[in-house]
């Protein structure tokens, strides 16, 4: 059956059904036909971090466009606006129901190179995404506890040396074939299934559904290595367990997977160069340029740099003594790329800090002195005064004493901020992720999973 924006609240105890009976979900948004700004290949390049990749997709670009209406155009077009937003509004908040359930129900979630998915779904449906990396994992798995992204899963062992090809399309084929076992689908009365003969690629719903059937093939494959051999493995098997909360990351040459769980793999990049040149210089000058180094790798930045890998770590000082004298480009190991940018983000942060460090004491004594000024004129005319939102503690003992305190896990920040008066109160994001910390904890117990979590993967030279 199809829901729709028409049938949605009519059929929506039909949907909390189905995933209270579901043993996991599949899911898909093609988001990224809907991104706006550049697309994620122009975005993104071969040697991207992880922290890199995820404030890449995380930009948005806006484009504004100005012309000159006369004022019933404008009540007209703000009318329209103003409709248009209520009714999307009244979309989101209808279908977030459908989200949260999926969430409360601690299920797998799967999908297919689902980074953007996930990160589409937790900025839509629960808060903005955070903007450090690390809070980003931490608030994404308690809102999803356990999550397999099918294309890490092909591409990885036991799966990569039978598999050629990871795409949606030709991995649900490729897994018809022997020595997989496809499942079989049966639809009930009224719920017509896909017909997967008549590919309907790049519809949602059409790409959710064919990521379920290529995870119950492979997870069916890892069954065949126990013994005795099981036809079928459960969304709850120990065996699936090694592809938990890793998402698949796309185009990025030596570090396959996002980890939610922990820290990220760290390649030696030894073998990698960073070069500048100028903006006439195309893919072919880079080459020739190489040319004497053997096999390389290429990784446009921009117009004028890229990153250029050889196939010998020992090769890169002859690199970078080659540009010594050259006028037109420059070449750098990645380790002095990577330092530099280090020392340069360093200086930033010391001088946006230098310059609040000269307003802040003159904001903050003006700010005091006001609030001071108001509460004595309270108390003198005996009303009861209310606690102002943003006071600060003219006091630094007691703001420090309060830091460490919570650093040391004695006080909560809730009880900062009232031990604190002129303490700022918590941000959205801090509170909802919070939240979401404790939500983990009232998860179904068929959500859970064990804290040592099975470790199958280490880092390749090049994936």
């Amino acid at each position: 059956m199809e829901i729709i924006r028409s049938n949605f609240k009519s059929n929506l105890h039909k949907v909390y059904q189905a995933i209270e009976e579901a043993d996991f979900f599949a899911i898909d948004g093609e988001f990224s036909g809907i991104s706006d700004g550049p697309s994620v290949t122009a975005l993104t390049n071969g040697f991207d971090t992880p922290e890199e990749r995820y404030q890449k997709l995380k930009k948005k670009e806006r484009y504004i466009v100005i012309s000159k209406v006369d004022e019933e155009e404008r009540k007209r077009r703000e009318q329209q606006k103003h409709a248009k937003e209520q009714e999307e509004l009244n979309d989101a908040v209808g279908f977030s129901r459908v989200i949260h359930a999926i969430a409360n129900s601690g299920k797998l979630v799967i999908g297919h190179n689902m980074l953007l998915d996930v990160m589409h779904t937790v900025h839509q449906f629960y808060c903005p995404l955070p903007a450090d990396l690390n809070e980003f994992k931490e608030m994404t798995t308690c809102v999803f506890p356990r999550l397999l992204d099918t294309k890490l899963m092909a591409s990885t062992q036991p799966f990569k040396d039978i598999i050629n090809n990871t795409s949606l399309a030709e991995l649900e084929k490729r897994l018809k074939e022997t020595p997989f076992n496809p499942p079989k689908v049966e639809s009930a009365e009224g719920f017509p299934s896909y017909d997967t003969a008549s590919e309907q690629l790049h519809e949602a719903g059409y790409d959710a559904y064919i990521t379920g059937l290529c995870f119950i093939s492979m997870a069916n494959y890892l069954g065949s290595f126990l013994s005795p051999p099981k036809s079928h493995v459960s969304a709850r098997s120990k065996l699936i367990e090694p592809f938990f909360n890793k998402l698949f990351l796309m185009r990025v040459m030596d570090i396959p997977y996002l980890n939610l769980e922990g820290p990220d793999l760290q390649p030696k990049r030894d073998h990698v160069l960073h070069v500048t040149f100028p903006k006439e210089w195309k893919t072919s000058d880079l080459y020739q340029l190489f040319s004497a180094f053997g096999n390389i790798q290429i990784s446009w930045i921009d117009d004028t740099s890229a990153f250029v890998s050889l196939s010998q770590p020992e090769q890169v000082p002859i690199a970078v003594n080659t540009s010594k004298y050259a006028e037109s480009y420059r070449i750098q190991t990645y380790a002095d790329y990577v330092g530099k940018k280090r020392e340069e983000k360093q200086m930033k942060r010391k001088w946006t800090e230098d310059s609040w460090k000269e307003v802040e004491p003159k904001r903050l004594n003006t700010q005091c002195v006001s609030y001071g000024l108001q509460n004595h004129h309270y108390h003198a005319n005996s009303l009861t005064a209310t606690s102002t939102v943003g006071k600060r503690n003219l006091s630094p003992s007691r703001a420090e004493a309060g830091l460490e305190a919570r650093v040391s896990g004695e006080i909560s920040d809730t009880e900062l901020e009232q031990t604190d008066p002129c303490a700022e109160p918590l941000s959205e994001g801090r509170k909802k992720a919070k939240k979401l910390k404790r939500m983990k904890k009232d998860l179904s117990p068929t959500g859970s999973i064990s804290d040592s979590s099975a470790k199958l993967f280490e880092v390749p030279d090049t994936w």
